[in-house]
């Protein structure tokens, strides 16, 4: 809780993008030849009234078409409702800043921490339906999306969410558990040097190879009786077994003959998995998703 603290402290000021501009804009009403109490309550401006609304969610065509809202919300309603819709999308869309910014992706490429899965998941079903509550209760139809800016930058918006809720059910659902089990393919290297983890996958279950480390050279012991299974006593295929083998009651000497598919380097790392890289390339996609979203909602306050 206290990595969501800092960064509820850091992010804050995305709050501001989400809340809704209601203000007088001089050339609609010099283009309507209308006063600005003509569609706002007050004469200065601010918050629309019926006439307001009707013009902006018809596309900003004089004379107004009078607009229905699917959902008719009264204003106490709708403020709560934008109030949870802030702060999830805030609580959402900080974690990911927070994430990527602070923490960086890599932390979790060995698996999906559940604290933060599930913060995600809970803002993100909170943001979707409390937006869907507020598009039904701005809109009267499929038309509103396509007859003006408004309501084109409302579509963009939702089309992003769609795509990001997309992604993460992916990642949760099957790059995640991938993760979790941290094993690359047993494929040898192509330079013929085998990282640990590399070598972790040649353990002999599942007929997969038995490989073990020796001296910084690798070898075979597929074929031994004594490896079956990838076990030898208790000691595991896949692994350096040097300093184990100066215990043992034989020497190196039982090493002798046995292919030797390339060497060891316990320092190298190795090569990312096919989940770990599409991992990174989902989480940086969101990252560029989170600041499309509010370069979106900064032209949506713009032209409100």
């Amino acid at each position: 809780m206290r990595r969501f603290a800092i960064a509820a402290l850091l992010f804050m000021p995305i709050a501001a993008f989400f809340v809704p501009a209601a203000r007088a804009t001089p050339d609609h009403a010099r283009d309507t030849a209308q006063p600005c109490i003509a569609c706002h309550l007050d004469p200065g401006g601010g918050e629309l009234n019926v006439t307001g609304f009707s013009f902006k969610a018809g596309g900003y065509r004089w004379p107004v078409v009078p607009v229905s809202p699917l959902l008719p919300l009264g204003k106490t309603v709708r403020a709560v409702i934008g109030f949870l819709h802030v702060t999830a999308a805030f609580f959402w869309f900080g974690t990911i800043l927070y994430v990527h910014i602070i923490l960086r992706p890599r932390y979790a490429e060995k698996g999906l921490p559940p604290a933060e899965v599930r913060l995600g998941a809970v803002s993100m079903a909170v943001v979707g339906l409390s937006g869907l509550c507020l598009t039904l209760g701005r809109v009267n139809g499929w038309h509103t999306f396509v007859d003006g800016r408004w309501g084109v930058l409302l579509g963009v918006k939702i089309s992003i969410y769609l795509v990001m809720i997309g992604t993460a059910f992916f990642v949760v659902k099957v790059v995640g558990p991938k993760l979790r089990k941290g094993l690359l393919d047993a494929e040898h290297p192509s330079d013929g040097v085998f990282a640990p983890e590399v070598l972790s996958a040649f353990d002999g279950n599942e007929e997969r190879p038995a490989f073990i480390a020796y001296s910084g050279k690798v070898y075979d012991v597929s074929n031994l009786f004594r490896w079956k299974g990838g076990k030898h006593f208790r000691h595991q295929a896949g692994m350096d077994l040097t300093s184990a083998l100066a215990k043992a009651p034989h020497g190196a000497e039982k090493l002798a003959g046995l292919p030797v598919p390339g060497a060891y380097d316990e320092t190298r790392k190795p090569p990312k998995t096919v989940s770990q890289k599409a991992f990174y390339f989902m989480a940086y996609m969101n990252l560029t998703l989170v600041f499309v979203v509010l370069l979106v909602i900064a032209f949506w306050r713009w032209w409100a």
